[in-house]
């Protein structure tokens, strides 16, 4: 895997957000990285620009789920309160 561009960035290996690295990221280095998405701390080693190695050091992806699908409900219970009523009465009575 090759880091994109200049501000350099991977795919989070457990929800797939695009990770930026911070501006003090060069073509070499060795260190973590948060998933700002899932929460996910990750490892990685460049070399030339090129990842070496990645690896997940506190898996949170599972949080993340629960988080997002609380998020969903939230939303949708939301949206059908703010509905109107419909009647059941033929003509809308």
């Amino acid at each position: 895997m090759v880091a994109e561009g200049k501000r350099t960035k991977i795919p989070c290996i457990m929800c797939s957000n695009a990770i930026k690295f911070p501006g003090y990221v060069g073509q070499h280095y060795s260190g973590d990285l948060l998933c700002r998405r899932c929460g996910s701390l990750l490892h990685i080693k460049l070399d030339k620009g090129e990842v070496k190695q990645y690896r997940v050091l506190r898996d949170r992806s599972e949080e993340w789920k629960k988080v997002e699908r609380m998020k969903y409900l939230r939303d949708t219970a939301a949206r059908s309160l703010a509905e109107p009523e419909k009647s059941n009465k033929p003509g809308g009575e």
